[in-house]
């Protein structure tokens, strides 16, 4: 009797784990922020082959002998890769967890997902990516080429190892001890869904949340965000939110993208309105941040001496020696999107609306919402502080100088942050430099 139970024990056992290599007993989605983390040097696989690193055509670019591609070193925001992750497999006899896209969740159609995985060679789960490398050079190619790794651990639950364990964040070298959120994107109840949905069976999931209308958001956490918004500096200038005509039925009758809106205004010159313009006296030298020492001239950068000119303001001086950037200004949309954890401010094209925005395979990093390299992929001009908020509304924002390298063999001092120098748009912290306008 005793053998007997003992099979049945181990029978029951063996069942259990294998269930739990499949993932049965976890969270089968995911949602992720993985925090404020940057890498100013990151290797980005690009679609060209090479021999030799001349067959690049760009100082910006290296041949990587491993692979036969070309490989451009740029600025990495890990936020940019937040969002839902779901199970597509397993690695290592653990759930393998693939990114998702920015709209809803939906599986990518073209994007190249990054991965959550559990690397067998160094006993630890690991964020990476196919064409993202941490070096090029064979002697510091690090195991399973991670950007982010756990110590070493048996654990399956991704979501209680992330407060558990220890992580390391890849940025040209390793920062220790870095905190990143991982949280179940399913419900269990209609409790967690905080009474305003219905937790409801989906596929490739186990129960997600239904929301009613006026809600929105993974647990309908959000109220449907304000649809006009305007500037602190100049209430007459108003900021629309970008409409989509709800094909899918989800109750949310607006473009969204990392769980936010997008907000938009038809625009011509210098955006003066979403600047922050220069103060006479004493606040001349508020920001402390001049020309270099050996420049004819010592002189603040914040100032904006004129609507209509460019030469005090090295963003739009830089740009508007371009044609293509003159013909842009007379005519642009100027766009508030979010990115994972900060809203950027952008000048684009003014074809932009609901219709023509592609939701469901936008990516901030693969769609270069500001990498700090190249002049074209640069059309961010105010970013906002970290935050969850479902709208800029009341976030403080800051104007952004001197961050593209691309232009530091100038007179310009580029040592700055990944962001450059940001600029404050307001005067107090919480002040906020959108606010709802009501009907």
């Amino acid at each position: 009797m005793y053998f007997s139970t003992a099979i049945i024990l181990l029978s029951g056992l063996s069942i259990i784990t294998e269930r739990q290599f499949e993932g049965a007993f976890g969270c089968r989605s995911l949602i992720i922020d993985f925090g404020d983390g940057v890498w100013e040097d990151a290797w980005v696989m690009l679609d060209q082959k090479c021999s030799v690193d001349s067959d690049c055509n760009n100082a910006n670019h290296r041949c990587y002998s491993g692979d036969g591609f070309c490989y451009e070193n740029r600025l990495l925001i890990y936020s940019h890769f937040n969002g839902y992750y779901n199970q597509e497999g397993n690695a290592g006899e653990r759930p393998r967890y693939v990114e998702r896209n920015k709209e809803k969740g939906d599986p990518f159609k073209s994007t190249i997902p990054a991965e959550l995985w559990y690397c067998e060679d160094i006993e630890s789960w690991v964020l990476s990516h196919p064409k993202i490398r941490p070096s090029l050079d064979a002697d510091e190619i690090n195991e399973c080429n991670w950007l982010l790794r756990s110590g070493e651990t048996e654990e399956f639950d991704l979501v209680e190892l992330s407060t558990a364990e220890q992580w390391f964040l890849w940025k040209g070298q390793i920062q220790k001890d870095y905190h990143f959120q991982v949280s179940c994107a399913e419900c269990a109840n209609d409790a967690e869904c905080n009474y305003f949905g219905k937790c409801k069976s989906e596929p490739d999931v186990d129960q997600k949340c239904d929301c009613i209308p006026g809600r929105f958001g993974v647990f309908c956490e959000h109220e449907i965000p304000c649809e006009v918004i305007r500037s602190e500096k100049d209430p007459n200038t108003t900021l629309k939110i970008v409409k989509d005509l709800d094909k899918d039925g989800d109750n949310i009758n607006f473009v969204n993208i990392y769980g936010r809106p997008l907000y938009q205004a038809k625009m011509n010159g210098k955006p003066i309105s979403v600047m922050r313009r220069g103060y006479p006296g004493q606040e001349e030298q508020y920001f402390e941040v001049k020309y270099p020492v050996n420049a004819s001239a010592e002189v603040a950068p914040h100032k904006h001496e004129s609507p209509v000119e460019y030469f005090d303001d090295d963003f739009f001086e830089i740009y508007n020696k371009s044609t293509s950037f003159q013909q842009l200004m007379s005519n642009y949309t100027f766009l508030l999107r979010y990115t994972g954890r900060r809203w950027y401010g952008q000048i684009l094209d003014p074809g932009l609306s609901g219709e023509t925005f592609k939701e469901e395979e936008y990516h901030a990093f693969w769609m270069n919402s500001f990498s700090g390299l190249g002049q074209d992929d640069n059309s961010t001009l105010i970013i906002s502080e970290p935050t969850s908020k479902n709208s800029p509304v009341d976030v403080d924002f800051f104007e952004m100088r001197r961050r593209n390298k691309v232009f530091e063999g100038g007179i310009y001092d580029y040592d700055y942050s990944p962001y450059g120098v940001m600029i404050p748009l307001v005067a107090h912290d919480g002040a906020g430099f959108f606010h709802c306008n009501k009907p």
